[in-house]
């Protein structure tokens, strides 16, 4: 059994090495966890205190980050203007982001609004939850199994 042990381990370290964004982007679904936790209270309920939000957002910053720039190293980006083209697409990223995130708080103004939200809040975050788990265990899946892909 340990051989086996060691001989997925060895693969394992192998698809880090040659993939290592697999990694960065399975926090992804740690972080939609970490979210609904938040959203639902269990820290405070849990632990005895609330998460500092500012360092939460900054480490997952780093780990999207990182995912990222591992990943644009799979790309074959030619060395003529790579600054400019680097800047104007992290630009457009942001952008997107900023327009997801205001579509969204636009919806949840409303929602938050109706007399329905309380009681399916609860719900939306356990399904949330859900998704993140589903999400790290896919990524974990094709760290230790093989990227499907």
């Amino acid at each position: 059994a340990s051989s086996s042990f060691l001989r997925h381990y060895d693969e394992a370290q192998i698809l880090l090495k040659s993939q290592p964004q697999i990694c960065a982007i399975g926090a992804d679904g740690g972080q939609v966890v970490y979210k609904a936790l938040d959203n639902l209270g269990a820290f405070q309920r849990w632990f005895g205190f609330q998460p500092n939000t500012k360092a939460a957002v900054l480490i997952f910053g780093f780990f999207h980050g990182f995912g990222l720039a591992t990943k644009l190293q799979d790309f074959a980006l030619s060395s003529d203007g790579l600054i400019t083209n680097l800047i104007a697409f992290n630009v457009g990223v942001e952008m997107g982001q900023i327009l997801a995130l205001s579509a969204i708080l636009i919806i949840m103004g409303y929602w938050r609004r109706t007399r329905s939200f309380a009681q399916h809040a609860f719900t939306a975050n356990v399904v949330l939850m859900t998704a993140g788990f589903v999400l790290t265990g896919y990524q974990l899946a094709a760290l230790f199994l093989g990227d499907p892909s």
